[in-house]
């Protein structure tokens, strides 16, 4: 059983992963402690009235957390990832799971590996995505072969993030918001050893405000199998949407996410050449919880390695700095050296 500790307690901290953790307890009572560890200096705990978390204002304070069965969820911005796994790794922490991106440069990206080379880390990436119902259906499909090979990957993400662009200018461009979950799918579905064919971004319009590159972002795939993808986020979006479609010589699939944490079912519609529907299936799928149970398992010694390790991520983060370069917004000096 292990203990769960996380740094940094903004949005991803606080309503995705506590919550999750919260509903994966229930679902797995036996596998997680119910004792939580916060870590973050901006937090007053007598503000947050719940049960069972113990706040601290920085790793040194942290009592009660033995690092040999405690697994640490790193929340903090994507450019402090190197950062916190080295001063939790000091402190004799080496189970990580790390919420997506792992980096948003090369520079960050080395660090980490040098943090991980240097303590012998265990780290996972958040790929809620690849514990999902729907995407272990489409495996199944793809896998025995009843519609033929695998052509072509087309994943979209598409919602509205307007206020929090507005208010939150953390995030540089849509690369890092939404396309990384759709790369780990489509690495997942097609391989991981891609060449960027082609990437762009749009800028996002909101009145009379400007927020360069970060309305759309698009990004063409060629896997070494021969596999194409195309993978689309559209932030300025009215309409909410997480789909994919698996396109066959004869047949093409379309899967439906779940979009909120309101919701949690997912849809899979098989369509033939000419468009006829031949099957529909709707299925259970709550992805980020059961994402947490795969990796507290694995820490447990319950199952093996998920996928969406380091270097899988390390792929990730080198195929969307390759897909920066394309569009202009990193130098190509930088990206060699």
């Amino acid at each position: 059983m292990q203990q769960s500790l996380i740094l940094g307690f903004g949005r991803a901290g606080r309503e995705l992963h506590l919550q999750c953790l919260r509903k994966a307890m229930v679902n797995h009572p036996t596998l997680f402690n119910q004792n939580i560890g916060v870590v973050d200096p901006n937090i007053n705990s007598c503000n947050f009235k719940e049960k069972n978390i113990k706040f601290f204002s920085n790793l040194r304070e942290v009592e009660g957390f033995n690092p040999l069965s405690t697994v640490v969820h790193v929340c903090t911005p994507p450019e402090l990832h190197g950062e916190a796994l080295e001063q939790a790794a000091i402190l004799g922490f080496t189970k990580f799971i790390i919420e997506k991106p792992l980096s948003t440069t090369i520079q960050e990206l080395e660090k980490i590996h040098e943090v991980n080379k240097k303590y012998n880390l265990d780290i996972l990436v958040v790929a809620n995505w690849l514990s999902s119902s729907l995407t272990f259906g489409l495996v199944d499909i793809i896998q025995n072969k009843k519609y033929g090979p695998l052509l072509h990957i087309v994943a979209e993400q598409n919602k509205a993030r307007l206020s929090r662009t507005i208010n939150n200018k953390s995030h540089g461009n849509s690369f890092d918001i939404e396309i990384p979950h759709l790369m780990a799918l489509s690495f997942f579905l097609g391989g991981s050893n891609v060449e960027v064919v082609a990437a762009n971004t749009s800028d996002m319009c909101v009145g009379n405000h400007v927020f360069p590159h970060m309305g759309t972002a698009s990004i063409k795939l060629l896997h070494s199998n021969g596999i194409t993808s195309r993978l689309s986020s559209n932030l300025e979006s009215p309409i909410r949407e997480r789909c994919i479609r698996l396109y066959f010589r004869d047949y093409r699939i379309v899967g439906y996410y779940p979009c909120s944490q309101e919701d949690s079912y997912a849809w899979i519609n098989i369509y033939s050449s000419d468009n006829q529907l031949l099957d529909k299936k709707v299925m259970y799928d709550d992805p980020l919880p059961r994402n947490f149970s795969d990796y507290y398992k694995y820490f447990d010694g319950l199952r093996g390695k998920p996928i969406s390790d380091l270097d899988f991520n390390s792929r990730i983060v080198t195929a969307l700095y390759k897909a920066k370069e394309t569009c202009g917004l990193i130098l190509s000096e930088e990206y060699l050296t």
